[in-house]
């Protein structure tokens, strides 16, 4: 015949501990290798930035310091703007050498330095409007990019065109911004003549694709081995509970063997180590709690014997006192004394 343990009201579905742990091992983990992620990418995308801006300004610098001064002042001054009806702005490349050669000026720069956008532009002093000069764009194929003297400000949101104003003052770079265009990184520097007065100034635009593709780099070399430590330390994590849950459930068995009365059981022996823990402890707590239990129980049951004996012996007392103070045993004992009295008459007769 079995028997079944009823279950105690509001008792709940059981659920290991190995897996609590892993669990809430794994929540932690997830949280902190998202942290690290996340710092990884913005690390590497602001350092990213950092260097487009450093690279931008050196371009812009660069060319600043090396463009032809004399010819460009000659360009803006002398070459007049030619009209293209095909150009959405109404205006094209002009047929002039001065105009070719400092393109081709800007397009070697673009070349040399990547994806950088080099170009020219100018204050003219009668409108006091900014207008573009020169541009890298002329050198591809299919050309693109400012055309000769296009009014910058129709080109332009409001905040480029102001950042390339301050450009004719100082260098000055301009945050990634988005245009029809695509998403870009711009620096602005002034260009001095040789006594020191602006004439102009360099702009350069660089594609933040750049930003990009390091940041996809960095997710390509980052995720692998963040997903290859996350599994480890999880792996690791169960096996730790593991070990750590198994002293546990030997502990358990050894109880409910004491809770059936097998009290000599060796329960230190179940966590034995080389270097006494807590869980050592337990187990040597369990011990204790089983040997004096045991003795406990020993001495209870010789003390039930006792009782019980005592109780035997008294009930034979009271069996007797009932037999002895009954009426028919008073009599009884009295006809027994006179037989004898008469016995005695005879023997003497």
């Amino acid at each position: 015949m079995s028997t079944t343990t009823a279950r105690p009201p509001g008792h709940i579905m059981r659920f290991a501990m190995r897996w609590k742990l892993l669990i809430t091992f794994a929540a932690a983990f997830t949280v902190i290798f998202v942290f690290i992620a996340i710092y990884v990418l913005q690390f590497s995308s602001q350092n990213a930035q950092t260097r487009l801006q450093d690279q931008l300004l050196t371009i812009a610098e660069g060319g600043a310091a090396t463009i032809d001064k004399e010819q460009f002042v000659e360009l803006i001054t002398t070459v007049p703007p030619k009209p293209d009806p095909d150009n959405p702005f109404g205006l094209g490349y002009p047929d002039s050498a001065l105009y070719v050669d400092q393109a081709t000026y800007l397009y070697k720069i673009s070349l040399l330095s990547g994806d950088a956008l080099p170009y020219t532009y100018f204050r003219d002093p009668a409108d006091g409007k900014l207008y573009a000069a020169a541009s890298s764009g002329y050198g591809f194929d299919p050309q693109f990019g400012y055309t000769f003297k296009v009014p910058t400000g129709e080109t332009n949101t409001s905040v480029t065109n102001d950042h390339m104003e301050r450009g004719l003052e100082g260098p000055v770079l301009q945050s990634p911004y988005t245009d029809a265009y695509g998403t870009w990184m711009s620096a602005y520097v002034p260009i001095k003549d040789a006594s020191g007065v602006t004439i102009g100034g360099v702009g350069v635009d660089y594609p933040m694709t750049y930003v990009d593709e390091v940041v996809s780099d960095v997710q390509r070399r980052l995720f692998p081995v963040l997903v290859g430590s996350y599994a480890l330390l999880l792996g690791l994590v169960l096996l730790l509970s593991t070990a750590l849950v198994r002293p546990l459930r030997r502990l358990t068995d050894a109880a409910r063997r004491m809770a059936d009365g097998e009290y000599d059981l060796n329960v230190r022996q179940l966590v034995s180590t080389r270097f006494p823990d807590e869980m050592y402890e337990l187990a040597d707590a369990f011990g204790e709690m089983a040997e004096k239990v045991g003795a406990r129980e020993r001495s209870l049951s010789q003390e039930v014997q006792r009782l019980k004996v005592e109780i035997d012996h008294q009930k034979r007392e009271e069996a007797v006192r009932q037999i002895t103070d009954s009426d028919s045993f008073a009599d009884l004992t009295q006809r027994a004394a006179e037989m004898r009295r008469r016995m005695r008459e005879g023997s003497d007769a």
